[in-house]
């Protein structure tokens, strides 16, 4: 009877390409990325119902094969069971990542629209929360991937910069640089289009 940890001929077979991957061999990366980019979009796929956002998550997960393949065991499971993991994985926190966002908006118009319960919007208001909404959600969106990642694990998942730094697999101090480049880049961007209601927004998301 095989068992999880007994190694087949296919499995050395993915165990040594994973191998040349990890030694930055070009060409075998090509050959991973032909072989299954087909399943990671369709695994992707089948989280997000979404083809730009499955696009995204396939090259997040393609460029971390080529940066991490050196933790990939055979004796842990198949090649295709760990990047099915690994996608669905990636999907999933874009899944959350934009259901974060939408109530970081929603949190943002309870302010603007203030604590009355009766106050009733005018047209100009309206037309302004909703110029707001559209200017935040591409003030999140532009920030590089990085500090994307990083604010969002700060201020959405409420993890501390060590948790952050251990979750990303990158030195603190890279942790922090990112989180000040970011929350900076956010409050310039939003001031300068909100009449400096931006930090209205960065109060309720610290909160």
């Amino acid at each position: 009877m095989s068992t999880e940890t007994e190694t087949t001929p296919d499995r050395h077979a993915e165990a040594e390409l994973m191998n040349r991957v990890a030694a930055r061999d070009q060409q075998a990366f090509a050959e991973l990325t032909e072989k299954y980019s087909a399943l990671i979009f369709s695994t992707a796929f089948k989280v997000l119902n979404h083809y730009e956002d499955t696009e995204d998550i396939m090259n997040e997960v393609l460029a971390t094969i080529w940066k991490k393949a050196d933790t990939y065991h055979p004796k842990k499971g198949s090649l295709v069971t760990w990047i099915c993991t690994t996608t669905r994985n990636r999907a999933i926190d874009r899944v959350r990542s934009v259901q974060r966002r939408c109530a970081l908006y929603d949190r943002f118009e309870e302010k603007v629209e203030g604590d009355a319960p009766e106050y009733s919007l005018t047209g100009r208001e309206a037309l302004y929360l909703s110029d707001a909404r559209t200017i935040l959600q591409s003030a999140v969106v532009a920030l590089s991937p990085e500090q994307r990642e990083v604010i969002e694990l700060a201020y959405f998942e409420g993890l501390t910069q060590k948790q952050i730094s251990e979750r990303i697999d990158s030195p603190l101090g890279t942790v922090k640089a990112r989180i000040r480049r970011g929350v900076e880049r956010l409050r310039v961007s939003i001031n300068d289009q909100l009449n400096g209601e931006g930090e209205l927004l960065l109060s309720s998301v610290s909160e």
